[in-house]
């Protein structure tokens, strides 16, 4: 008897212990990679490059004319951008472990960053590859037209790619993870925020096939950023 509550009492020791460290180390790298990305993400923007509108607008020459005098700059963002996934990815994966009493649904989020992370890093690539090998070859005359046409389905792919990829990593995660985790370790203010991550990320699909909404696919990035930050700070904190 004594045996089997020792055994039982060291048992639940381990498992605390897992579980305290799964939830450091998913708190700092929720945390680490959400900063990152908003690094990344505002050194595009401050580059002046947009590639959506580019795409958008028919204006990929203006785009490519662009990006050629910010390169270090977009190599840099990114760069930023492909680590902050890594690190997004292990993060969701700390924080299935964490779910045991709806756990099916916790690894959905597995499968969603599973799938996401390779396919951002892949987008984030072929966006290289417009700033790094297709723009200054396209600025020469007699390589203009190819170039153009390259770049036009390059960037295509890198940005559809991202776009279901951003759905993936910090819209449904957040969603599945919520429902995997409330009542168990995850306050209600931000399963709520969860849930409204997901239906943001599914609308920021659905408005891919409606030009004259497509802006509303954007508020992805607050709703699901913030819910990774906003988690990295709840699990550092938990005691």
């Amino acid at each position: 008897m004594t045996t089997t509550i020792n055994t039982n009492y060291q048992r639940d020791e381990m498992v605390a212990t897992r579980n305290t460290t799964y939830a450091r180390l998913g708190g700092l790298t929720a945390l680490s990679g959400a900063i990152i990305m908003i690094i990344g993400a505002l050194l595009q923007f401050s580059s002046g490059t947009d590639l959506w509108a580019a795409l958008a607008g028919g204006d990929m020459v203006g785009y490519l004319a662009a990006v050629v005098g910010v390169k270090a700059q977009l190599v840099a963002n990114l760069t930023f951008w492909i680590v902050g996934v890594l690190l997004l990815g292990t993060a969701v994966n700390y924080l299935v472990n964490l779910c045991t009493q709806r756990e099916p649904m916790a690894q959905v989020a597995r499968v969603c960053v599973g799938t996401a992370v390779p396919l951002a890093i892949i987008s984030f690539i072929a966006m290289l590859a417009l700033v790094v090998q297709i723009a200054p070859t396209t600025l020469v005359a007699d390589t203009a037209a190819t170039g153009v046409a390259i770049a036009n389905v390059v960037g295509w792919i890198g940005a559809r790619a991202d776009d279901l990829a951003t759905a993936l990593i910090i819209g449904l995660p957040p969603l599945f993870l919520s429902i995997a985790a409330r009542d168990e370790w995850m306050p209600t203010w931000l399963v709520w925020w969860g849930y409204l991550a997901g239906v943001v990320g599914l609308l920021s699909l659905v408005v891919l096939y409606m030009p004259a909404l497509a802006g509303l696919g954007m508020l992805i990035i607050p709703f699901g950023m913030g819910w990774m930050l906003a988690v990295g700070v709840v699990l550092l904190r938990r005691k």
